[in-house]
């Protein structure tokens, strides 16, 4: 048996609750992703090599667009990047990982 929660159409996600005969239960969270990654490319092919250097007016750069659900099972799974060397290292391999380079918007390493 299964019941939705939530439905977010902003977001594309939905929240479903799960019980099945064994009496296990668990609960799912689905979003649909492909809006972003289609941003993430035009993004990222707009990328210009060294578009930085001389530009002190630029103290920031977004490299990466990840969907609400996956960053949520990241940071649980990795910590918080913020104030946690670790985590950040394991947030860097993860975003440098060539199976996730979809939910880049830039070129180079991080």
């Amino acid at each position: 048996m299964k019941r939705v929660l939530s439905v977010d159409p902003e977001a594309r996600k939905k929240t479903t609750y799960h019980y099945d005969n064994d009496g296990s239960q668990y609960i799912t969270t689905e979003q649909d992703v492909t809006e972003i990654l289609d941003v993430n490319k035009r993004v990222a092919n707009q990328y210009e090599k060294n578009s930085l250097i001389g530009n002190t007016q630029r103290h920031q750069q977004e490299v990466a667009n990840i969907p609400l659900t996956i960053f949520y099972d990241l940071k649980m799974k990795f910590g918080d990047p913020k104030n946690n060397p670790e985590a950040k290292k394991k947030w860097k391999a993860w975003l440098n990982d060539p199976d996730n380079r979809f939910f880049r918007t830039g070129g180079g390493q991080i």
